[in-house]
């Protein structure tokens, strides 16, 4: 991993099966990025998780002690990813 870390905000972000619309967020600290990627395997070449990257239920236990964002919404898809920080 490089050691300049990128200007971004991290997020856990939920959407709608229905409509994909965003419906819920939560922050991803620095220190919860570097431990959720050993649940969510970034590509190579990605190493700060800038793509976005979808979070199967099955690896949610795991992403909620992470997080502590409470249990999976089941209509919604999960996503782990970042913005440009302003």
């Amino acid at each position: 991993m490089s050691t300049e870390e990128p200007h971004v905000v991290w997020t856990l972000e939920g959407y709608s099966k229905a409509d994909e619309f965003l419906r819920t967020q939560f922050p991803v600290s620095r220190e919860q990025l570097l431990r959720l990627r050993e649940v969510i395997t970034p590509d190579p070449g990605d190493p700060w998780m800038l793509d976005w990257y979808p979070v199967p239920v099955e690896v949610w236990p795991a992403v909620e002690a992470i997080l502590r964002c409470g249990p999976p919404d089941p209509g919604l898809d999960y996503f782990a990813g970042a913005y440009a920080a302003e």
